[in-house]
């Protein structure tokens, strides 16, 4: 294991003090903390690797269970403004959850945003796992759906041109000036955006929170819950196709 882990010891020192036989008072009276190292030094329990042996090997083999194969690498390094990882993770988080949404609430869904920094592993050609899954998303963030007035989805679109940056979308694009970062022409389902409408987005539970300083998914019109975990639904959309297909269309382009 790498010794840079650390596992902090502390110890708490209490001093009780009787005042009579019906009153007692507690303080603390010393705070102090040792560090212990997570390395090569400790060792092994063979009990315990005995006992969890069975369970390590069960896991390992569903994990590594092929679900279908990637016929090209998905990386998130493409292009600057868009790339095949970040094309499949928006399509996918669309395609499993519109469904599970549009049942639960009657509404559809107009278009996906997910974060750039939040895809930490590319998908290798070959055969693609659940522990694929886990290593392209190892945080346990939700999909949820916010519902944003038409100046919050312009200060959404305002975010991306300035950032310039292969955020995952889809249902949406956008022209953008490079030099300027300003926003030329947005279109939403092949639509024009609309000033008296509000628009539903698909992101994270990170995302809506103000991760990544994108703080126009806080405090939306309203907020809709989906209780479906964009790994799960890596895992899900892995499990019902054979092959992994995608390709860049230029949904952020920079105008001409």
């Amino acid at each position: 294991m790498n010794s840079k882990f650390f596992i902090s010891v502390l110890s708490v020192f209490l001093i009780v003090s009787s005042y009579s036989c019906k009153q007692k008072s507690i303080s603390v009276s010393k705070i102090s903390t040792i560090q212990k190292k997570i390395d090569s030094t400790i060792v092994e329990d063979k009990a315990i690797d005995s006992f969890i042996k069975p369970f390590r090997a069960h896991l390992n083999k569903t994990l590594d269970a092929t679900l279908c194969i990637a016929i090209a690498d998905f990386t998130k390094n493409d292009k600057p403004l868009e790339s095949t990882l970040g094309n499949l993770m928006a399509d996918i988080s669309l395609k499993q959850t519109k469904p599970v949404f549009e049942k639960k609430y009657t509404k559809e869904i107009d278009f996906v945003l997910l974060n750039y920094g939040g895809m930490r592993a590319p998908i290798l050609k070959g055969p693609v796992t659940a522990r694929t899954a886990y290593q392209v998303m190892p945080f346990e963030n939700e999909l949820v759906v916010a519902e944003l007035s038409y100046e919050k989805v312009k200060e959404l679109t305002a975010y991306l041109a300035y950032a310039q940056r292969a955020h995952p979308i889809a249902n949406l694009r956008l022209s953008i000036v490079k030099a300027s970062k300003e926003v030329k022409e947005v279109k939403i389902n092949d639509q024009p955006l609309q000033e008296n409408k509000t628009y539903l987005v698909l992101t994270t539970d990170y995302l809506q929170q103000g991760g990544d300083r994108m703080d126009f998914f806080k405090n939306p019109i309203q907020l809709y819950k989906t209780n479906y975990k964009l790994r799960n639904a890596l895992i899900d959309y892995f499990k019902s196709v054979d092959t992994l297909q995608v390709k860049l269309d230029k949904r952020i382009k920079y105008a001409e």
